[in-house]
C-alpha cells in the first residue's frame, strides 16, 4: 500500500515537473518571437522618462526665456542710471525698512502660531488653519479692499483705530500691515511643518527632565527647524517684497513714503518703459541673493 502511494506522488510530481517544463517553453518560445522584432544592439526605451524629462526641459526654457527678455532689452548703462535715481534709492529704502519691520513682526505673531498648530490635530485647528491660509488665494485686489474696510477711515474698525489717534491707510504702518498680511500664511505653513517633522521622543525625553513649553520651543523646537525657519521666512519677505495690487489699494504708492520697488515699476512703466524694464531688472537681481542662500547653503 504504501508502494502505491509513493508510486502515485511521484507519478504526480513527474507530471508537474513536465507541466512546468511545458510553460518554461512555452515563455522561451514567446521571447525568441519577440526579440525577432528588436534590432540587434538595440536597448529598451522608457517613453515616461523621455517624457518627465521632456516636460522638466521646457519648463525650464520656458521661464528662463521670459525673465531673460527684460535682460535682453536692457543694459548695464541703463540699470546703473536708474539706480542712481533718487526715487529709486527712496523705493529700495522703503522696501528694505518696511520689510525688516514686517518681518519682525511675523516671526513674533508666526512662532506661537506655528508651534500650536503643530501639536494640535483638531476640525477647529484646522479650520483655523484654513482661514490663515486665505491669504495665500485672495487675489491681491480682495486684500487691498478688505485691509481698507477693516482699517480704513469708514472701516469696521474705525472708531476704534480713531480713539488713539491713528490714521492708518496710504502710511507706512499701513504698508506693514499688508506685508505681514501676506507673510504670515507662508511662513507659518513653513516652520509649522518643520515642527511636525521633529521627533516625538525628543519632545518626551524633554519633558522627563522637566522641560516647559518656554523650552520645549526656545531650546528643542526652533534649533531643530531653523532650516524650516529660514525658508519659511526667505520665501515670506520675497513675497511681501514683490505684493502690488493690495499695496496699492491700501498703502498707496507715495514717493519716500509707500512707494516700493513694485509700485515703482508701475510708475516708471506709465512714462518710461526702458527705465521700468531696468528697475525690474534690479529687483530681479536684490531678489536672486536670497534665492541663491536659501538653495545653495539652506538646503544642502
Amino acid at each position: 500500500m504504501k508502494v502505491l502511494v509513493l508510486t502515485s506522488c511521484r507519478v504526480k510530481e513527474s507530471r508537474g515537473n513536465m507541466a512546468n517544463d511545458l510553460i518554461y517553453q512555452e515563455v522561451q518560445g514567446c521571447n525568441e518571437r519577440a526579440d525577432i522584432f528588436k534590432l540587434p544592439g538595440s536597448k529598451k526605451v522608457d517613453l515616461t522618462k523621455i517624457l518627465i524629462w521632456g516636460i522638466m526641459i521646457f519648463n525650464v526654457v520656458f521661464i528662463t526665456l521670459i525673465i531673460l527678455s527684460l535682460f535682453l532689452k536692457s543694459s548695464i548703462g541703463d540699470v546703473i542710471s536708474v539706480v542712481k535715481d533718487l526715487n529709486t534709492l527712496k523705493a529700495i529704502k522703503i522696501t528694505i525698512s518696511s520689510i525688516f519691520c514686517s518681518a519682525i513682526m511675523t516671526i513674533i505673531i508666526g512662532v506661537p502660531f506655528a508651534y500650536v498648530m503643530a501639536q494640535k490635530q483638531g476640525k477647529v485647528y484646522r479650520i483655523i488653519n484654513m482661514i490663515l491660509n486665505l491669504p495665500l488665494v485672495m487675489p491681491p485686489t480682495v486684500a487691498g479692499l478688505a485691509l481698507l474696510m477693516a482699517f480704513g477711515r469708514r472701516g469696521a474698525f474705525a472708531n476704534v483705530i480713531r480713539v488713539f489717534g491713528f490714521d492708518i491707510p496710504f502710511s507706512f504702518v499701513a504698508l506693514i500691515i499688508v506685508q505681514v498680511f501676506v507673510m504670515l500664511p507662508l511662513f507659518t505653513q513653513a516652520l509649522r511643518s518643520g515642527f511636525e517633522a521633529i521627533n516625538q521622543d525628543i519632545k518626551e525625553a524633554a519633558m522627563v527632565f522637566g522641560a516647559g513649553e518656554k523650552e520645549l520651543l526656545f531650546l528643542i523646537y526652533l534649533p531643530l527647524s531653523i532650516r524650516a525657519f529660514m525658508t519659511g521666512l526667505i520665501m515670506a519677505c520675497l513675497r511681501a517684497a514683490g505684493e502690488f495690487g493690495a499695496t496699492m489699494m491700501f498703502a498707496g504708492n507715495l514717493s519716500g513714503k509707500t512707494q516700493t520697488l513694485s509700485t515703482a515699476i508701475y510708475t516708471l512703466s506709465q512714462r518710461d518703459l526702458g527705465q521700468s524694464i531696468s528697475l525690474a531688472v534690479v529687483l530681479i537681481l536684490i531678489f536672486l541673493l536670497p534665492l541663491l542662500v536659501l538653495e545653495l547653503k539652506l538646503k544642502e
